[in-house]
């Protein structure tokens, strides 16, 4: 296949398909053993063999750049290989390769450049940023990908979770107000593409920015409607992918009464109302903890078995069914291709971490399957004892504003720790006072009892 047909191709798909570059024209085109080089790297990328994708991708940026072909071509190979490199855990080499990637891009205003493609590698090279701590440089390229949104289409120009990332990394850097103004667009922006779950949590991160922008009294007003969300209507799915998610809304909002337990004793001196809360905090959290450990044993325990199947088997099947519906004789592949569902997906087999949509490439031989999100992962000796420490939540809150982190202090001169005791299992309990289902997973689980 001549390199423009392929070129077309790919231009065709890659809004879809960012794992491979989006090809233009280019005057002479690379010898088809160049173009043979690019494919096998692509599919080396495709079934997991990346130190074999980094090497032929690298020969292929050595060919490209050699003969001289256009920047947005090479500025999309060095986006496949830093994608390979940031698996491999080569951070400092992912990020080299996207800064030339930008350069690449945005060099002497090339008219050329998709606006879409631009975009993309600033909020690629943001999160490279965030994971190897470079906070103001993370701020920059999320400032800059947030600031092109209005260049694309209607679509893709709605994108809460870059101003939910930004509010993180500018929560790190102490701009609370701007923090607070990223988490405040981020909720409204979650509700209206109808993620409630993101919203909330979204929510939980403005309550405290706003405190650490000096904003008290709505800081505390957004904690109050954030529990009453909580309280009043449950947080739900019924997408057991969704758990990672609802993990997460779990511990922030255990997290928010132990703040609000340190406003109260801090700022109005209420020290049974704020022991009250703070024991609250304290139990949800406990529940978090417990049910994320179980979570995580129960799902790697599963994957080994995928894998010994695998093994004796030789080939890959659909994954195991979570034990809640193994045995139902109503969950079964061939019922589930019978109603149109494919039988890989977690509504069948009841799996967290394995996203829904999938695609296709390669004439059917090759299949791309979002990797979903991912289960808490939690340190099991996590508890509340940990926020009376200022030391602790500095380190490891860095979302806690100094104030809140002063207050926890004084909470925790004036009060001290209680053994914290669960509800037993199957009790009448209040759905407020509950975290997450400390039973089994599988069929409703994915809906905790906040």
């Amino acid at each position: 296949m001549q390199l423009r047909a392929f070129a077309a191709c790919a231009a065709a798909c890659c809004t879809l398909l960012t794992t491979q570059p989006c090809l233009t024209a280019a005057a002479e085109p690379p010898s088809a053993e160049a173009q043979a080089t690019l494919r096998r790297g692509y599919q080396a990328v495709s079934t997991g063999l990346l130190p074999t994708a980094d090497s032929l991708l690298t020969q292929s940026i050595n060919e490209w750049q050699r003969t001289g072909q256009p920047p947005d071509e090479l500025s999309a190979l060095f986006k496949s290989r830093s994608g390979v490199r940031k698996q491999q855990g080569k951070l400092d080499a992912a990020l080299a390769d996207l800064d030339e990637a930008v350069r690449l891009l945005t060099q002497g205003g090339d008219a050329r450049a998709d606006p879409a493609e631009v975009q993309r590698t600033f909020v690629l090279r943001a999160r490279v940023n965030a994971e190897t701590r470079r906070w103001k440089e993370a701020e920059a390229d999320f400032s800059g990908a947030i600031a092109r949104l209005d260049e694309l289409d209607a679509i893709e120009s709605t994108n809460p979770f870059l101003y939910s990332e930004r509010a993180a990394v500018r929560s790190r850097l102490g701009q609370y107000g701007g923090a607070a103004d990223d988490a405040l667009a981020a909720s409204v922006e979650f509700r209206d593409i109808g993620d409630r779950l993101r919203g909330l949590l979204a929510s939980a991160d403005a309550a405290l920015a706003l405190y650490g922008a000096g904003e008290v009294d709505e800081a505390v007003k957004t904690m109050r409607t954030t529990f009453n969300a909580f309280g009043t209507r449950s947080p739900s799915s019924n997408n057991p992918d969704d758990i990672g998610v609802l993990q997460s809304l779990a511990r922030k909002q255990a997290e928010l009464h132990l703040a609000y337990a340190a406003h109260l004793v801090g700022t109005n001196g209420q020290l049974a109302e704020a022991q009250k809360q703070w024991e609250r905090g304290c139990v949800l959290l406990e529940g978090y903890v417990v049910d994320a450990v179980q979570r995580q044993d129960d799902e790697l325990a599963l994957q080994r078995a995928d894998a010994e199947r695998a093994e004796a088997r030789g080939r890959e099947d659909a994954p195991l069914r979570a034990p809640s519906v193994a045995g139902n004789i109503f969950n079964t592949a061939p019922l589930a291709k019978l109603n149109g569902m494919d039988p890989e997906s977690p509504f069948v087999t009841q799996r967290p971490q394995s996203g829904y949509f999938f695609y296709k490439t390669g004439e059917g031989s090759v299949e791309r399957r979002d990797s979903g999100t991912a289960l808490a992962s939690v340190d099991p000796r996590l508890s509340c004892a940990s926020f009376r420490k200022a030391a602790w939540l500095r380190d490891n809150r860095p979302e806690w504003p100094p104030a809140l982190v002063e207050n926890a202090e004084r909470y925790a001169a004036a009060v001290p720790q209680g053994p914290v005791v669960l509800p037993p299992k199957g009790s009448a309990l209040d759905k407020s006072a509950c975290s997450v289902l400390l039973g089994r997973p599988g069929v409703g689980d994915a809906v905790p009892c906040f």
